[in-house]
């Protein structure tokens, strides 16, 4: 009998805790899986005496679901968040309270790589990508480039120290494997400035890379790029790159600063072997074979895509499939950028385009989330 009173010891004291009510809405025809609900601090504060190390979400069956307080780099807690399924039109409730947290597994990490020449390494449970850091313009490749690198995974254990480790990333040893080419180019889904007909790439990888959260839900970090020419324009870049755990997709904040009007930028990836490409409003898809790999029969098929709202999508422009947008100086371009695996979670191009529309019912019109008194 010592389980069942325990049960509801722990029901009782978490109906008499002082608590925040919320209600989360799905307020469109899409269903939603695994969607970050963010809520932020300064309403979680209306809670007496809660902190980052006290707050817990329970849901309508009074169990704690994982949750996550925000730092966004700083000392001071910025959001709460945690992620829930939703049926179209459907409306749920949680509650936050105070309490002792669960250790929730971390499902989403990220990291510099000075091992491997300052590359800037992150992933969920379903996805990994990699960034070029300052060293390897110095190592014996000597490579300068903005290209994101895709991992393909088929475990939702996080792989990156394991096999930075390893040392042979480029073989699948039964969890995925590093089976994409970058070269001089956007990788899958990087962006530039695209004037006067062409890319204009920056002229030294990342300057620095500065790990904002770090899971176990979100991973995000912040990247600046050395002033680079653009048409005779130094330009600035800042890029804020932000991973949830259970989604393909990154949410790209993209900054760029200079002398400039107005400026065309390119978000995108570059043509392999592609099988099939389509787009829609705001949105690209694009199937490939694997183009590092000895063997892209054996090693299967990788699906990219890109969201961004107002774009104009070119699918064959100078080697790349990419969305074009005009953005101010200063001002946030926010995009999506994601990858799937015909091995790990994605089978075709049908299932691809769901996921892509999901993403872009997540950006375009997310969960609504209310606060109630």
């Amino acid at each position: 009998m010592k389980k069942p009173i325990m049960w509801v010891a722990a029901l009782l004291t978490a109906s008499c805790t002082p608590a925040l009510k919320v209600e989360v809405a799905n307020t469109t025809p899409t269903e939603r899986d695994d969607e970050t609900v963010e809520i932020a601090w300064s309403e979680v504060a209306a809670l007496k005496g809660v902190t980052p190390d006290n707050i817990v979400v329970l849901n309508d069956d009074n169990e704690q679901i994982p949750s996550q307080v925000l730092f966004r780099g700083g000392t001071e807690p910025q959001a709460l968040i945690f992620q829930t399924d939703a049926d179209p039109m459907e409306s749920k409730r949680f509650k936050l309270v105070t309490g002792q947290r669960e250790n929730y597994p971390a499902e989403a990490f990220g990291r510099t790589v000075p091992e491997r020449y300052d590359d800037y390494a992150w992933e969920n449970n379903k996805v990994a990508y990699r960034l070029y850091g300052p060293a390897l313009e110095t190592s014996p490749e000597k490579l300068v480039t903005p290209g994101i690198d895709v991992w393909v995974k088929c475990t939702d254990k996080l792989v990156i120290d394991e096999w930075y480790a390893r040392g042979n990333y480029h073989h699948n040893y039964g969890d995925g494997m590093d089976c994409y080419k970058v070269g001089v180019t956007l990788g899958s889904g990087a962006s530039l400035p695209f004037a006067g007909g062409k890319f204009w790439m920056m002229g030294h990888n990342y300057a620095t890379a500065r790990t904002l959260d770090n899971g176990p839900i979100r991973t995000s970090v912040e990247l600046t790029y050395a002033p680079f020419d653009v048409d005779g324009t130094p330009v600035t870049l800042t890029k804020i790159i932000s991973l949830d755990a259970n989604q393909r997709f990154n949410r790209m904040d993209n900054i760029y600063e200079g002398a400039f009007t107005e400026m065309p930028i390119a978000a995108g990836f570059v043509r392999h072997d592609v099988k099939q490409i389509l787009t829609g409003e705001g949105w690209m898809a694009l199937c490939e074979a694997v183009s590092d790999s000895k063997d892209p029969a054996r090693d299967g098929d990788i699906y990219l895509g890109v969201i961004l709202p107002g774009a104009e999508m070119l699918t064959d422009t100078l080697g790349h499939a990419v969305a074009v947008k005009a953005v101010k100086p200063g001002r946030t371009l926010t995009y999506y950028a994601g990858s799937g695996w015909s091995q790990g979670g994605v089978e075709d191009m049908k299932e691809w385009i769901e996921e892509i529309g999901q993403a872009q019912a997540a950006a375009v019109t997310p969960l609504k989330v209310t606060v109630l008194n």
